[in-house]
């Protein structure tokens, strides 16, 4: 017994040893400014506050995502562009979505140099983001435009969430925007409630590190309104310093959220987000006709396995309101793994020939998109 207890203490010495060694390591790479894979690999398993405090500390580092498309601030750019607007030059397709649907969009614009986009938006934006975008950017837009509300598939389980800190644990950028559930009394807002965060900028963010009390209503409105919020990806900072301790809550974290995640998708009864996504689209396109634009759905399916289908979603409401649309599926198989970089997006090629497919949909539909 004495000689397995020997052995167990000294393997455990030999670890903490280890564990102290990977972080001086860590430690020196950093303040030298080598950001190795090494250095990243571990950066990855810091906590969530620990990823956030780096990058306020920190505010030259590259891959900060602290000041990333906060919603008030991308509607004091959007303000600021739709002033420096030439208003007689025609229509503009004035995009709110991600990544996908703007490289969409400047497939559409290689294909046709005449037209013009704005695009709004957030890094993997969930259908929330997306959709809220659209409702705080009304003042910046005119009659004759064209809005497009652009959903991803692989962003549809992160709905019930508030931020991407919550839901995209290694790169966990802390903007914020509001859960909409079903209201059927609420007929004003196409029978949607929204809740919102009770951060909603950059300044609120930052604001918390100087008011406890603030901090914590925050933590305890994620803990009981954000359905991806996981305790294991926020808890206990101080012991960020462990690289061996990185590692355990990257694995933890990451696996409970991707299990929430495929829960959220697989079970509508706590929340009905197909149900959500519908009232959406339809509220979407009755806002933009009383504002005289013409509404257009994105309805981009990534080839993750698992992601709901978007266009079987939507049908119904795409139907009954006579709803101009483009999806991906009907242009391009997303089995087929040809199509896609390693990163998750198409491929520019594919970009590309959806641009076409896109000017084409426009023209079938007789909706004027030119300067």
């Amino acid at each position: 017994m004495k000689r397995q207890l020997g052995v167990l203490g000294l393997t455990l010495m030999m670890l903490v040893v280890l564990d102290l060694a990977v972080a001086g390591i860590l430690h020196l790479a950093e303040t030298r400014g080598a950001v190795t894979s090494l250095v990243r690999f571990f950066e990855y398993g810091r906590s969530v506050p620990g990823k956030l405090d780096r990058w306020i500390e920190n505010p030259g580092l590259k891959d900060s995502l602290f000041k990333v498309a906060w919603l008030p601030a991308e509607m004091d750019k959007s303000a600021q562009r739709f002033r420096d607007e030439d208003a007689g030059a025609g229509p503009v397709l004035r995009s709110y979505g991600m990544s996908f649907s703007g490289r969409i969009l400047n497939g559409a614009k290689k294909a046709d140099p005449e037209l013009s986009f704005d695009l709004h938006g957030g890094p993997a934006a969930p259908p929330n983001l997306v959709y809220e975008a659209f409702l705080r950017d009304q003042p910046n837009r005119r009659s004759g435009d064209i809005a497009i509300l652009g959903l991803l598939s692989s962003s549809v389980s992160a709905m019930s969430a508030m931020s991407n800190r919550t839901w995209n644990f290694e790169q966990p950028a802390p903007l914020t925007y509001p859960v909409f559930h079903l209201d059927d009394a609420n007929t004003v807002e196409g029978g949607l409630r929204a809740v919102h965060p009770l951060v909603e900028s950059m300044a609120d963010e930052l604001a918390l590190r100087e008011d406890p009390q603030a901090a914590q209503d925050w933590a305890a409105q994620l803990e009981a309104e954000d359905a991806l919020y996981v305790k294991a990806a926020f808890y206990w900072p101080g012991l960020d310093a462990s690289p061996f301790v990185r590692l355990v809550r990257r694995a933890l974290a990451i696996s409970t959220i991707q299990d929430r995640k495929r829960e959220l998708i697989q079970n509508t009864q706590d929340y009905d987000y197909p149900e959500v996504l519908r009232r959406m689209i339809g509220q979407f396109a009755r806002s933009a006709r009383a504002d005289g634009l013409i509404p257009v759905v994105f309805l981009i399916q990534s080839r993750q396995q698992g992601d709901p289908d978007l266009l079987a979603i939507a049908r119904p409401v795409l139907d009954a309101d006579d709803i101009v649309y483009f999806a991906t599926t009907e242009h391009f198989d997303p089995q087929d793994s040809s199509g896609f970089q390693p990163d998750g997006h198409y491929t520019r090629t594919v970009d590309a020939m959806f641009g076409e497919a896109l000017i084409g949909t426009f023209e079938r539909a007789g909706i004027r998109y030119r300067k």
